[in-house]
This record gives C-alpha cells, structure tokens and sequence, in this order.
C-alpha cells in the first residue's frame, strides 16, 4: 500500500509539472507589444506544454525571420486543438477529489493513476513532435544558439498550489 501511495504521488507531481505551467502561460497574442524584435515577438515563442512557457522556450532571444515566425505559428495552431494537458488536468482534478473522498475509491484511484500516467505519456510525445518540427525551421546557427539556451534556463518549475 504504502508503494502505491508513493507512486501515486509520483504521478500527481508529474502530472503537475506538465499543466501548471501550461495554466500559467499566457495566450497567443497576449502580451501584445512586448518583446518585439526579439525571439518570436509578441508573446514570445511555444505555447502550452512545457515548463518554461511553452515547447520552444529555448527559442527566446533567437532572432527568427518572418517567415521562421509564420512558419512556427502555423504549427502551434494546427497543435492547438489537440491537447492532451487538458485531459491530464482535468484527471488530476478527479484524482484530488476521489483522495479526498470519506471512502477513497482503491480502484478508481488506480485507474485515475493510469489515466494521468497515459496523458502525461501523450502530451509529452505531442511536445517532442512540435519541436521536431519547429527545429527543422531553425537554421544550424540558431540551433547552436537554442542549445545554448538550454543550459542557460533553470530547472522547471514546481506545481505552484
């Protein structure tokens, strides 16, 4: 039980870590006026997905072309209408409640736990395939220039609750 309890935890915290930064993250268009001439423009670059705002955070302070920018804002909303993070919070909410329960649910638990385990699986293939795509834009000085900036970023941020 106590193995159970643990990996439950495990799965709530990870399942944080991929959608508060998500709730966080401001939405396209958003910002309007900020950042302009620097990295995508307003808004900054990414969208929901990933801690640090957003799948292509590495992408701040590169300086991309129109093209580069329209190019990756067509692939941010095609993606848009699949998001699994939604699912995954919406479980997590279920999840909460069913702990909290006078009688907590052994098995609706678990299945709960599988559920957010699958989503978070998803959600993190659904951001690696972005990125593959928006990399493909990226010329190889710009590559060197992202790979930098993942050494300069910190590590992702908590659950925030």
């Amino acid at each position: 039980m106590k193995r159970n309890l643990w990996t439950m935890l495990v799965v709530v915290v990870l399942a944080g870590a991929v959608s508060v930064p998500m709730m966080a993250h401001p939405r396209q268009g958003q910002g309007q006026g900020q950042g302009q001439g620097r990295g995508m423009g307003p808004g900054g670059p990414g969208g929901p997905g990933a801690p640090g705002g957003g799948p292509m955070a590495v992408l701040r302070g590169i300086e991309l072309t129109d093209a580069q920018r329209e190019q990756i804002r067509g692939i941010m909303e095609a993606e848009r209408g699949n998001a699994p993070a939604q699912r995954v919070r919406d479980l997590d909410n279920q999840l909460q409640l069913a702990l909290l329960a006078d009688t907590p649910d052994a098995a609706k638990i678990d299945q709960l736990k599988s559920a957010i385990v699958a989503g978070t699986a998803e959600e993190i293939t659904r951001r690696i395939a972005i990125e593959s795509k928006i990399v493909q834009i990226l010329t190889p000085e710009q590559r060197a220039q992202a790979r930098d900036n993942v050494g300069k970023m910190g590590p992702p941020q908590g659950r925030g609750r």
